[in-house]
């Protein structure tokens, strides 16, 4: 009797009320994560009907000698290398030529190559190093907290959490970053992190992961103080980049993946993760959406809330092992058509419409369902295949990955000196050490030999006695709060990392270290993103629109506002402001963005010729 009354009650609840709530969740960290579902999702309902009040107060300004006229309100267009889609498009910026079918040759001559995403730990040492390279340039830069910013601000309030649109768009946001970094050192890629290789040791704590040659360490506070990325200052103006480990949520495991590569709808896994009254389709709490979202909280600190997750270097390689899951289930579940073309039903009462497939992708000037493009995985980036062994080869090509050959044969993250090895005694598990009594110490392994990496670590020379737990003898390490290295030793006084301290052409003179050509500075300054997008906008603002409409003004006339600054602004004449304007020729952008191509691109849309 109480079941059925609770149901017709649930009959009543009037639309906006959920009809499905947290206390459904399997466990503890899933309610965390559905709470945090549900309450972005009714920031971006409300996010939603604020913008869209605006834009419907939005009017273009009338035509100069013309004022009964008002021209249509232009589309958006906000060209950089980031939003290209292909190489030929990218080549302008790096100051390449295009050739031959998707090919760009750069200046020094070396191809511009799709980009190859490699696990983080598969990566070479040199590769790693670079990758690290670039991301602290972009730091300097101001670029890497301008697009973390990004996510902070319309992440949170938009189609990019929540829903259908999560894994659309963090594809294209992991794109963009890559493409930065790549401006830098077109020689790397974005490396994914396979994060069920750690979750196989007895503490993740304790994998070379987080250790100075890769993610780096955090002291009794849970700050980043050691590794490439110690003491990133955050956009929230902390010192250095926060993690609470282990504290809750949980990372992938081989179960968790094939179940979601599983998945027989695409409703499965673009999946409806809060969902209001009304709804035909209950919470998916095993899809990729949920399933990434315990990564956040396994992480903590900076990575729990989305809106600063972004400011920990592991949220790009982290989405880009969730990209990697996504292309593998769409290769096993759709035809090419079918990749492009299948959206979950735009349903209100199921996601708020910033996930509908026809919504716009915001920022960028796209849509959720251009983020469906094969063009991504056709044209600019390709994984390598995650990291396997067998018993018959038992290496998994990494010195930092050992093979455990028990049944299945699966490849596992090496355990930094002083972690917790137990359950692995007989196996290489330990890097640079060997397993005694559950603890890694220092010491050569005695089984197959296994490559070495080109650095070293060693462990400091101040330590303490403690008892080891398990065990019946005494252990030697230092606190699991502090550094066991002695790189720790030689970052701790290093400043802060804060894009406030670096200039553009700061970073210019810095790039000479990865490799990358000075050519390609000119190229990569030159970008500076401000454009109008009406050719009326330098008229208007003589006549004071940009004090008398603002909105549209500042929305649509940036430059001729003065709301920033273009090189070619000092040039007279018929000119092209753009760099890329010959590629957007040859793409017909000349019919399909005319108002801006005939603001910018004026030699190639042959103005006077109209």
């Amino acid at each position: 009797m109480r079941r059925w009354l609770h149901r017709a009650a649930l009959l009543l609840l009037p639309l906006g009320v959920f009809t499905y709530n947290c206390s459904h969740a399997p466990d503890k960290d899933m309610v965390t994560i559905c709470k945090m579902m549900y309450e972005m999702d009714a920031m971006q309902r409300k996010s939603l009907k604020k913008r869209q009040a605006w834009e419907n107060s939005i009017g273009a300004p009338g035509v100069p000698n013309n004022n009964w006229l008002s021209p249509a309100v232009p589309q958006r267009f906000s060209p950089s290398a980031q939003g290209c889609m292909n190489i030929p498009c990218i080549c302008p910026y790096m100051g390449g030529r295009v050739s031959g079918n998707n090919g760009c040759t750069l200046p020094n001559g070396q191809p511009y190559l799709m980009a190859l995403r490699k696990e983080y730990r598969m990566m070479t040492d040199n590769e790693r190093q670079r990758w690290h390279s670039a991301l602290q340039q972009l730091k300097r830069s101001g670029e890497y907290d301008r697009m973390s910013a990004e996510h902070r601000t319309v992440g949170s309030n938009s189609g990019a959490h929540s829903g259908p649109g999560f894994l659309a768009w963090h594809r294209e946001f992991v794109k963009r970053i890559e493409i930065a970094v790549r401006m830098l050192d077109p020689g790397i890629a974005m490396p994914y992190w396979d994060s069920v290789m750690d979750n196989y040791l007895p503490d993740p704590r304790d994998s070379i992961l987080f250790s100075p040659l890769f993610m780096g360490e955090t002291d009794s506070s849970g700050l980043v103080t050691n590794g490439p990325f110690a003491f990133f200052r955050t956009l929230e103006g902390r010192n250095a980049i926060l993690r609470r480990l282990a504290i809750e949520g949980k990372l992938f495991s081989e179960q968790a993946i094939n179940n979601i590569l599983a998945q027989p709808q695409v409703t499965n896994m673009q999946a409806y993760t809060a969902p209001q009254a009304g709804c035909p389709f209950q919470p998916q709490f095993g899809a990729m959406e949920y399933a990434h979202s315990s990564v956040h909280l396994w992480i903590g600190g900076d990575m729990k809330p989305p809106s600063t997750a972004a400011n920990d270097p592991i949220f790009f390689i982290h989405h880009g092992f969730v990209d990697f899951v996504w292309e593998m289930w769409r290769q096993n579940h759709q035809n090419r058509w079918q990749r492009e073309s299948t959206w979950p039903p735009d349903i209100a009462t199921c996601s708020n419409p910033q996930h509908f497939s026809y919504a716009n992708m915001r920022p960028w000037d796209k849509t959720n369902k251009d983020g469906l493009s094969n063009e991504y995985t056709d044209f600019l980036y390709r994984f390598a295949p995650r990291a396997t062994c067998s018993q018959q080869n038992p290496s998994c090509g990494s010195p930092y990955l050992f093979c455990d050959t028990r049944w299945p044969a699966h490849c596992v993250a090496k355990v930094k000196q002083g972690g917790l090895c137990r359950g692995f005694e007989g196996f290489d598990v330990c890097y640079n050490g060997v397993c005694v009594a559950g603890w890694c110490r220092p010491g050569q392994f005695a089984g197959a030999p296994t490559t070495r990496a080109l650095t070293t670590v060693t462990q400091p020379s101040t330590t303490r006695r403690t008892w080891a737990p398990f065990t019946t003898q005494f252990r030697t390490t230092t606190p699991r709060s502090t550094s066991r290295w002695t790189t720790m030793q030689r970052t701790t006084r290093r400043r802060p990392f804060s894009g406030s301290r670096t200039t553009p052409s700061s970073l210019a003179r810095s790039s000479g270290n990865t490799g990358v050509s000075r050519s390609f500075d000119s190229a990569i300054l030159s970008n500076v993103n401000c454009y109008n997008d009406d050719p009326c906008c330098d008229a208007w603002a003589r006549t004071g629109e940009c004090q008398t409409n603002g909105p549209y003004m500042r929305t649509y006339c940036r430059r001729s506002c003065r709301l920033c600054s273009n090189p070619t602004d000092n040039r007279r004449g018929c000119h092209d402001r753009h760099i890329s304007c010959p590629f957007w020729r040859s793409q017909n952008y000349c019919t399909r963005r005319r108002q801006w191509m005939a603001e910018n691109c004026q030699v190639y849309i042959q103005l006077f010729h109209i």
